[in-house]
């Protein structure tokens, strides 16, 4: 997009921003009523918008900036799927409303990256919202908890010491069983405690050696009969020699189902691509698998941007899963902006040397 383009959109859209806000919180407020007392709701949306506007026009264009504006979006956490589809749909609409049909092919790819990346953010923000309440929630349980058992081992120990009077054998053998088993249930907790914030946020792997080529073809086997229900080809290569990987192969053969699935969901009747390359970056071999759906023959008019199915949450969720397995993985999980395709992610992930 070059600067004259630039200045013509956002000279187009900028003006709006509030009529998209009104338009977006109009849509809220019908789907949760409740969310017309939230005094808030007007400023967080028209910083939102303005925060999109910026994005959609920038050079170089990136949609991951806009996760942090889903994310920030926590008036969302109480609307249901179909619900969120409604409201990016009323986004796709908004953010290309009275431009000419040449600038809103020019936007196309940028402003379905953008919703995307909102949802992706939206389900990120929920999901930290939701283990940080767990957390809190079970840092008052525990508090709760421990108060009655501390209080019960402390009255015992003290009854043991004879401060209240002379006890009898009997009494001091059960008075020790008691205060034994609150300080079991005391440990039991702590240790419930320190395993939940030590796993909060952490995935066990497993590293063992397999043939790359062959989980391509596992992958082939498995994802091809659920793509074509969905009228989808599917087209794997592999580059060159690929040798081994060693990684939890469950956890890659995750990510590129997922990536693959959500992939699809985009459109139908297009063909989808896997491939897998080695290359050498700074001394280091990554594995990169790019997973790409071209474009449908449609005019702008006839795109969906967001198809009305339930199941969309469901492949969002696989994306912010496939996003966090690479991290853990070693490697990084990138959308890169293509004329040819509708969406392109690509996965690096770490490859041993091979043999000389």
């Amino acid at each position: 997009m070059n600067p004259e383009e630039q200045s013509q959109i956002y000279q187009a859209l900028y003006p709006r921003r509030q009529e998209i806000v009104d338009a977006w919180r109009k849509l809220m407020i019908t789907l949760n009523p409740t969310l017309a007392e939230a005094a808030d709701l007007n400023p967080k949306l028209l910083h939102a918008t303005e925060h999109l506007l910026k994005l959609l026009i920038a050079e170089p264009f990136s949609a991951e900036p806009a996760q942090a504006v889903g994310a920030r979006l926590e008036t969302l956490d109480n609307l249901q799927p179909e619900a969120l589809l409604q409201i990016y749909e009323l986004l796709a609409r908004e953010l290309v409303a009275g431009l000419t049909t040449d600038q809103i092919i020019l936007l196309y790819p940028r402003v379905t990256s953008l919703i995307g990346a909102v949802g992706v953010g939206c389900c990120v923000g929920k999901a930290e919202r939701a283990k940080t309440f767990d957390m809190n929630a079970m840092s008052v349980m525990g508090h709760d908890l421990k108060t009655p058992i501390n209080a019960i081992t402390g009255f015992s120990k003290v009854i043991l010491k004879g401060i209240d009077g002379p006890i009898t054998e009997f009494q001091q053998q059960d008075l020790t069983s008691i205060h034994d088993a609150g300080q079991k249930l005391l440990t039991m907790i702590d240790e419930i405690f320190r395993t939940a914030k030590t796993d909060a946020g952490k995935t066990h792997l497993y590293d063992d050696e397999f043939d790359v080529a062959a989980l391509m073809g596992d992958v082939l086997h498995v994802s091809q009969p659920v793509l074509a229900r969905n009228k989808q080809a599917l087209d794997i290569r592999c580059e060159g020699e690929l040798g081994t990987m060693h990684l939890d192969a469950s956890r890659v053969r995750w990510v590129l189902l997922g990536l693959l699935y959500y992939a699809a969901r985009r459109t139908t009747n297009s063909i989808v691509s896997l491939s897998v390359a080695r290359e050498t970056v700074q001394d280091a071999d990554w594995f990169v698998f790019t997973i790409s759906v071209a474009k449908p023959i449609q005019t702008p008019d006839e795109v969906d941007f967001w198809a009305n199915d339930k199941a969309q949450e469901d492949s969002d969720i696989a994306l912010i899963t496939s996003r966090r397995f690479c991290e853990e993985l070693g490697g990084s999980l990138t959308t890169e902006e293509s004329k040819d395709d509708l969406a392109r992610f690509v996965v690096r992930l770490p490859a041993p040397q091979l043999p000389q």
